[in-house]
């Protein structure tokens, strides 16, 4: 079944949609409501932070993701900290080399392997913060395709663009924040 890039993302982050790469069109009404989730929104050098994709309701499902997390340094843009705890053959991978762009996305962008529908217990990531290099806050943000109709193909328009999840950097003296 074609309905996400059957084995993840070929870029290390979406701007706008739709991804034309996937569907000229979008979905009427796109789907909505699904946001990343963090229980912190701070970040400190070598911080682990557990990042969710959640939508209000619990029945949704998503068949393909790629969530990244930028920064930047002297005012550059460029990718921040590396998903932790990827298993070998499980639901999630590094992106590698962005077809579109040829940039290295290394560990700051990740992505499914496979067009299953993935629960929103299963759209859990951890991410750990860099330990240098980047300046102040933090872009968390996540592409994803809404599980759809089981035809095939179907699910291409049902792209989803969530809001921003600002990590702010976290400023420590003494011991405490």
């Amino acid at each position: 079944m074609a309905t996400a890039f059957s084995s993840g993302a070929t870029v290390c982050e979406v701007r706008a949609l739709p991804f034309a790469p996937m569907s000229p069109t979008l979905r009427q009404p796109p789907p909505a409501g699904w946001t990343l989730a963090s229980p912190e929104d701070t970040w400190y050098p070598g911080a682990l932070r557990r990042l969710r994709l959640v939508h209000p309701d619990p029945e949704r499902r998503a068949r393909g993701v790629l969530v990244w997390v930028r920064g930047s340094r002297f005012g550059l843009p460029l990718g921040a900290g590396r998903f932790v705890g990827l298993v070998p053959g499980g639901l999630y991978q590094y992106v590698g080399i962005d077809d579109l762009s040829g940039e290295d996305c290394e560990a700051w962008a990740l992505t499914h392997r496979s067009p299953t529908a993935k629960s929103q217990a299963e759209l859990v990531f951890d991410w750990q913060a860099p330990d240098t290099g980047v300046d102040g806050s933090l872009v968390v943000r996540a592409f994803l395709i809404e599980d759809c109709d089981p035809q095939a193909g179907v699910c291409r328009d049902a792209q989803a663009l969530t809001p921003f999840l600002e990590l702010r950097e976290a400023l420590f003296a003494e011991g405490f924040e």
